[in-house]
């Protein structure tokens, strides 16, 4: 979009001139997405389990993201065309791997990749079915609501990369509270949206009927608009959804691409100038009220800063619950892993025993040596599987704080209403969660030592079997024991990742009552500044949403 860096550049400006730090992920995303080049991608979002990977299989001809009945892509993949099949694996530290395309679920599959072990960033596929839709590029995102907070997370994160959207929804469950606000959040980053009404085989014609009228319905209701609405199904025999959505949606599209790409672009780069344009708002109506408004505003924020150490409190004590129940929802979720590896233990054990032959001593040694090499082995296995298991205390306090953080919010906006008349847009909040490292393995038992002296004693061809029965279960509870230990020790470290999820949440939330109180610091003298920069931004928004010509 020609002169997009223009604006961005002012925008940049205005920010630092307002302390709005806020605004820096959208500026980048507006920055590549308007620097970028006509390829479109096309996000594929929605809840988990409503159908997202099973409807890009479908449209690649091919099984080439995991399906399954519990929650499977951990990780954002882009699937395009290209001249031959290859995979590349993009991780976080910057490296690459090319892998074969049966090896993907390894790296996007929540199974074998939990909580993202692996750190990956992307994986990209490319593959010859899909070259007649290039330049569209597709992106299946993790799904959202399901069992694993990152996973959403991380669909969350890429919200402001999306160009055009679909937002997968189940035909027999349409548009929950969910799925409205999911809506909702990518009309701020892209005009392009449309409803996917997957699993169209669950309804009959005149239930398919039934459905879109109330979805469209609810879209008038809330947005007083329409998004284009498309059944799919993968069964057999109902290709035609698939031939419609292609030659309705997608070879469109393709068609105009170049004015697709620049219609997500503007829409973009106008949204992230309402957004400064709404900060810009706040501060000259600082600089022109009467000084009674703006005294009455001063008091409200000098109470809000006066009771920060409660509000401080509430997110220490919040944290404080989330740490606490780690422990227990840990074990309690660790439950079959910890039995399968009981079975294991005693499968093993009793091939060991049957190969020593020892005196009590000798025995008692051989076993304990045994099975502190099988505890250090099974037991890093076990944290590293189940890593996402102990992190997700992690992401629920994440998920709570943001939830305060944002009522925090609130609270301040609705003291600007009440004083300066104006209304302060909500404000995206993102704290970054810092897997902690997993523990090392501390693998703690003892046994009676008094065996030492007076095992060579112990006829071993009389009580054989019931020394073996005996370290048989000690060999279990010493497992119960080391299971809960680590579970305590990566406790402790989310705890400290929790702690650091608060001080972010505190200093952002400083930072909001800082602005405003920076923005209430505006003086007369700056108004006439505050207010050329209204009438810019509202200009630009207008030239970029094409409803005016630049002169």
């Amino acid at each position: 979009m020609l002169g997009s860096n223009t604006y961005i550049n002012r925008i940049e400006e205005v920010a630092r001139m307002l302390g709005l730090t806020n605004l820096q992920p959208q500026i980048a995303a507006c920055r590549a997405q308007c620097n970028g080049t006509a390829r479109i991608d096309v996000a594929v979002f929605g809840r988990f389990k409503a159908g997202k990977s099973s409807f890009l299989n479908h449209l690649t001809g091919r099984t080439v993201l995991p399906i399954g009945v519990l929650p499977l892509t951990a990780v954002v993949t882009r699937l395009r065309g290209g001249p031959t099949e290859k995979a590349e694996v993009r991780f976080l530290d910057g490296s690459t791997r090319v892998i074969s395309v049966t090896e993907i679920g390894q790296y996007v599959g929540e199974s074998l990749n939990p909580n993202n072990v692996k750190q990956v960033d992307s994986v990209v596929v490319e593959l010859p079915a899909l070259a007649r839709l290039a330049p569209l590029e597709f992106v299946d995102t993790p799904g959202l609501g399901s069992a694993f907070a990152h996973n959403t997370e991380a669909a969350m994160k890429w919200l402001p990369n999306v160009g055009a959207a679909l937002v997968a929804v189940s035909s027999d469950a349409p548009l929950s509270e969910r799925d409205l606000g999911l809506l909702e959040e990518l009309r701020r980053h892209t005009p392009k949206i449309v409803i996917l009404l997957t699993k169209a085989d669950l309804l009959t014609e005149p239930q398919r009927n039934e459905v879109i009228e109330f979805v469209r319905g609810q879209m008038r209701r809330i947005w007083n608009e329409e998004y284009p609405v498309f059944f799919y199904s993968v069964r057999p025999g109902l290709e035609s959804f698939k031939e419609t959505l292609e030659t309705r949606l997608l070879m469109p599209l393709i068609r105009d691409r170049d004015a697709a790409a620049d219609q997500i672009a503007r829409h973009k780069l106008a949204s992230l100038m309402e957004q400064a344009l709404n900060y810009v708002r706040v501060a000259h109506a600082a600089a022109t009220q009467a000084d009674s408004a703006r005294l009455a505003l001063a008091d409200k924020l000098g109470e809000e800063r006066q009771q920060f150490d409660l509000f401080r409190s509430e997110l220490g004590v919040l944290a404080c619950q989330l740490s606490a129940s780690a422990l227990e929802s840990s074990l309690t979720r660790l439950q079959p892993t910890e039995a399968a590896l009981r079975e294991k233990l005693v499968r093993e054990l009793e091939a060991q025993f049957s190969m020593w032959r020892l005196r009590l001593p000798g025995l008692v040694r051989a076993w304990h040596d045994w099975l502190g090499e099988f505890f250090k082995r099974e037991l890093s296995e076990v944290s590293r599987t189940q890593k996402h298991v102990f992190c997700e205390p992690l992401y629920r306090s994440k998920q709570h704080l943001t939830r305060m953080l944002c009522g925090f919010h609130d609270r301040l906006a609705s003291h600007v209403k009440a004083a300066l008349g104006v209304t302060l847009a909500p404000r995206e909040f993102t704290l970054a969660v810092e897997e902690p490292l997993a523990p090392p393995i501390d693998v703690g038992f003892g046994f009676d030592v008094v065996i030492d002296l007076v095992g060579h004693l112990v006829p071993m061809t009389v009580f054989g079997r019931a020394i073996k029965h005996s370290l048989l279960r000690k060999a279990c509870w010493e497992l119960e024991k080391n299971v809960s230990r680590l579970a305590a020790a990566w406790r402790d470290r989310v705890a400290v990742a929790i702690g650091s999820l608060v001080k972010q949440a505190e200093q952002a939330a400083l930072e909001e009552l800082s602005a405003l109180e920076q923005m209430l610091s505006q003086t007369a003298s700056k108004a006439p500044v505050l207010q050329e920069t209204i009438k810019e931004l509202e200009s630009a928004i207008e030239e970029v949403r094409g409803k005016r010509t630049k002169p």
